[in-house]
């Protein structure tokens, strides 16, 4: 992951080179990990934090339940489960601290799926790991919510099939799974279509809005459709 962040790091600096960098390699599923991602990042920006994008994730789908192996469910709590839970750990605590009691809000947005609110059969078939993880964040960002109102908005996306490095294949191979089953463009989408949302909801524009799931799914959850292979 190292050198795909440097890779991302160096793409941005060339095109907006006056805004500071840092990245922080480690285990999202690592509560230490997770300490250390906030402690390096306040150490950078003279001790602020404002706002947090916990994006990370682990499909271990294409298997019925009764077939998912130890190894697969707990990548799922892991990474999917844990690691939330350990990023608003610190992220929290710090946000707080950094946009105090008046002024604006802080904000922390959760990468969920459309498959943690929808679950629509066949195509949601092999994905029981996976969905009942998303919805678990669904429900922790709800209280999180609440939690830390009016001080710290949170939210979760729920994006559908999205070309990104989840899975082993090119854009053109994301586009051939997505291309049945999200109607409204009938291709995956792009990651900077999820980018804008999210950097909406962390922004002050978004500042009514709290303990809600906006779906970027291209009409998923509300197509039927198969996935390559299902019948």
């Amino acid at each position: 992951r190292q050198e795909a962040l440097d890779e991302l790091s160096n793409s941005i600096k060339e095109q907006f080179p006056h805004v500071k960098i840092l990245v922080v390699v480690g285990d999202a599923s690592s509560d230490q990990d997770n300490k250390r991602m906030v402690d390096e990042t306040l150490a950078a920006f003279d001790g602020q934090l404002h706002g947090i994008f916990i994006n990370a994730g682990f499909y271990g789908g294409g298997m019925p339940i009764h077939e998912t192996p130890d190894d697969v469910i707990d990548g799922v709590i892991n990474v999917n489960m844990k690691g939330v839970i350990y990023a608003m750990r610190y992220a929290i605590p710090a946000i707080k601290k950094t946009v105090g009691e008046e002024g604006p809000s802080g904000s922390i947005v959760v990468n969920s799926s459309c498959m943690g609110g929808t679950v629509i059969g066949p195509k949601s078939a092999g994905a029981s790991m996976y969905s009942a993880s998303k919805a678990f964040c669904n429900s922790l960002v709800e209280t999180a919510a609440i939690e830390n109102a009016p001080r710290i908005r949170v939210n979760t996306i729920m994006p559908g099939v999205v070309a990104t490095s989840l899975f082993p294949m090119d854009e053109a191979g994301y586009d051939g799974v997505a291309k049945n089953v999200q109607p409204l463009w009938g291709r995956a989408g792009r990651p900077v279509e999820i980018a804008s949302l999210v950097s909406y909801l962390l922004s002050d524009e978004a500042s009514f809005i709290s303990g809600t799931h906006i779906k970027a799914d291209g009409l998923w959850s509300m197509s039927g459709g198969f996935f390559p292979g299902q019948a």
